[in-house]
């Protein structure tokens, strides 16, 4: 009887992990097909003359005037990509003369889209595979990291904000945000589990990938201590570190600056607090956004710190103290999407109020098609 019972239990458990992949899979592909559509399809359709779009100087890189959409792997490389590509092909640029220079990206993502461009692949094609596919992975880890935690319906949930949000854009075009959740999120979750080996390799390569990945190593320092955690825990924390020393002595070495990743960041002119609030206050829609995220996010962190783990309550407040006081505030809204934390805060709460869930996806669904059209016209939208 006992093995009956187990065996049971044994079909039951793998039947709810199959329905979990499929779940995720769907929610990626379904997602994802709405951005493909509305870069590779709807937007060639409607602009059939050259596009002008009004920006203040200096221009976006290799932008061309005379641009018109067609469906091709080109339309997912606009803006940062065209940075990763010239990264991937040619190498770091940089001089302390106030200009743009590639020094400014961080290295992870192109030197594994140089790789797999190794395979015959061209770098539209490179990048795009390889933001996707860790884009599921992230998807897939939140998943299960949320139903240990919190049950199925919250980690559905969970997974059905992060691939809906307007900002999954950048999930699929040629940026780091599908690479640094997959990282960030498979961090947090071995740091609670107590696997700390893969704490601290995913935490370095996250601190390789972009300057929020260093938020890993004050999380898992302070929830060691409060946790009361083995010295291995503080040894992972620690080791967040390695990645962005990495880079810090590339710099040393290529270019004698240390710190030339951060000093080329000032060639980028940035909104500040102020002007953004005032905006805001007038309901500007991508300023508005801007508030919305980083605050309303930090009051759902707050709201729900009993019930999430330290892990994820402590990351997500390290996150949003960063990207506030940073400076860098003119992607902030994407930053704070790459805070994987604010979806599973999200996720609780469409587990309480469904109905509002079910509305407030949808909307996202309009957003996404409508920044997708955006980005393929080469309109600024995080």
């Amino acid at each position: 009887m006992k093995k009956k019972d187990h065996q049971e239990t044994t079909l039951t458990d793998n039947k709810l992990k199959v329905n979990g992949y499929v779940f995720v899979i769907l929610m990626w592909l379904v997602s994802r097909l709405v951005i493909i559509v509305a870069m590779q399809v709807i937007a060639p359709l409607l602009y059939t003359s050259p596009v002008h779009p009004y920006w203040q100087p200096p221009y976006p890189l290799d932008y061309s005037a005379d641009f018109m959409p067609k469906p091709s792997w080109e339309l997912f490389s606009h803006w940062d990509g065209k940075w990763y590509r010239k990264i991937a092909v040619a190498g770091y640029d940089y001089a302390n003369d106030g200009h743009q220079h590639s020094i400014a990206f961080y290295p992870l993502f192109p030197l594994i889209i140089r790789g797999v461009m190794m395979f015959g692949l061209p770098f539209e094609v490179a990048g795009t595979v390889v933001n996707n596919l860790t884009f599921l992975g992230a998807l897939l880890l939140l998943y299960y990291w949320a139903e240990e935690r919190h049950g199925t319906n919250v980690a559905r949930w969970a997974t059905a904000v992060m691939a809906w949000c307007p900002f999954s854009l950048y999930g699929t075009v040629i940026y780091t945000e599908g690479l640094f959740l997959f990282l960030t999120t498979a961090a947090l979750r071995a740091f609670d589990n107590r696997q700390y080996f893969w704490a601290a390799v995913c935490g370095a390569l996250a601190s390789a990938t972009r300057a929020t990945g260093i938020t890993l190593l004050p999380t898992f320092i302070f929830v060691a201590w409060r946790e009361r955690r083995p010295l291995l825990a503080y040894v992972a924390g620690l080791s967040v570190a390695l990645g962005l020393l990495s880079f810090s002595l590339y710099c040393a070495i290529s270019f004698k600056d240390p710190l030339a990743f951060v000093h080329a960041q000032k060639a980028w002119a940035q909104p500040n607090w102020w002007s953004i609030f005032t905006d805001a206050i007038f309901v500007g829609r991508d300023n508005l956004m801007k508030v919305v995220m980083v605050f309303g996010g930090g009051y759902m962190l707050w709201y729900f710190r009993t019930q999430l783990s330290n892990t994820a309550v402590v990351y997500g407040f390290c996150s949003l103290l960063l990207i506030i006081f940073s400076g860098a505030l003119m992607s902030v809204s994407r930053y704070a999407y790459g805070i994987v934390s604010l979806s599973l805060a999200l996720g609780l709460l469409f587990s309480y109020q469904s109905r509002w869930g079910y509305i407030i996806l949808i909307w996202f669904g309009i957003l996404l098609f409508s920044y997708a059209m955006n980005f393929t016209i080469w309109n600024w939208v995080a």
